[in-house]
Protein backbone atom coordinates (compact mmCIF):
# COMPACT_ATOMS: atom_id res chain seq x y z
CA UNK A 1 0.00 0.00 0.00
CA UNK A 2 2.51 2.58 0.94
CA UNK A 3 4.26 1.71 -2.72
CA UNK A 4 0.46 2.92 -4.08
CA UNK A 5 0.57 6.12 -2.04
CA UNK A 6 4.45 7.04 -3.59
CA UNK A 7 3.38 6.08 -6.94
CA UNK A 8 0.17 8.17 -6.61
CA UNK A 9 1.77 11.08 -5.56
CA UNK A 10 4.24 11.27 -8.32
CA UNK A 11 1.72 10.82 -10.33
CA UNK A 12 -0.24 13.31 -9.03
CA UNK A 13 2.89 15.79 -8.76
CA UNK A 14 3.67 15.22 -12.62
CA UNK A 15 0.14 16.32 -13.37
CA UNK A 16 0.13 19.32 -11.83
CA UNK A 17 3.70 20.32 -13.54
CA UNK A 18 2.21 19.46 -16.73
CA UNK A 19 -0.91 21.99 -16.31
CA UNK A 20 1.62 24.24 -15.05
CA UNK A 21 3.35 24.09 -18.12
CA UNK A 22 0.60 23.85 -20.53
CA UNK A 23 -0.78 27.22 -18.52
CA UNK A 24 2.38 28.83 -18.67
CA UNK A 25 2.60 28.91 -23.08
CA UNK A 26 -0.73 29.39 -23.49
CA UNK A 27 -0.14 32.45 -21.42
CA UNK A 28 2.76 33.14 -23.46
CA UNK A 29 1.59 32.27 -26.94
CA UNK A 30 -1.54 34.76 -25.69
CA UNK A 31 0.87 37.51 -25.14
CA UNK A 32 2.78 37.02 -28.19
CA UNK A 33 -0.77 36.72 -30.30
CA UNK A 34 -1.75 40.15 -28.82
CA UNK A 35 1.88 41.97 -29.72
CA UNK A 36 2.04 40.64 -33.12
CA UNK A 37 -1.96 42.21 -34.21
CA UNK A 38 -0.85 45.60 -32.39
CA UNK A 39 -0.18 48.17 -35.14
CA UNK A 40 3.21 49.65 -35.33
CA UNK A 41 3.27 53.47 -34.24
CA UNK A 42 4.22 54.16 -37.85
CA UNK A 43 0.19 52.64 -39.29
CA UNK A 44 -1.23 55.21 -37.42
CA UNK A 45 0.81 58.26 -37.05
CA UNK A 46 2.04 60.72 -39.64
CA UNK A 47 6.06 61.05 -40.48
CA UNK A 48 5.71 64.27 -38.43
CA UNK A 49 4.55 62.88 -35.32
CA UNK A 50 6.82 60.15 -34.85
CA UNK A 51 9.64 62.79 -35.91
CA UNK A 52 8.13 65.00 -33.30
CA UNK A 53 8.21 62.16 -30.38
CA UNK A 54 11.65 61.34 -31.23
CA UNK A 55 12.89 65.01 -30.76
CA UNK A 56 13.20 65.11 -34.68
CA UNK A 57 11.03 67.69 -35.53
CA UNK A 58 12.49 70.97 -37.06
CA UNK A 59 9.52 73.20 -36.99
CA UNK A 60 9.96 73.18 -33.00
CA UNK A 61 14.15 73.88 -33.77
CA UNK A 62 14.57 70.46 -31.45
CA UNK A 63 16.60 68.32 -33.70
CA UNK A 64 18.92 65.85 -31.25
CA UNK A 65 21.11 65.82 -34.34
Amino acid sequence: MPEDMAVRAVVDTAQQGIKFAETAVRKAWSILDAVSEKKTPSEYLSQQAVNAIQGLDPSRGNSSG
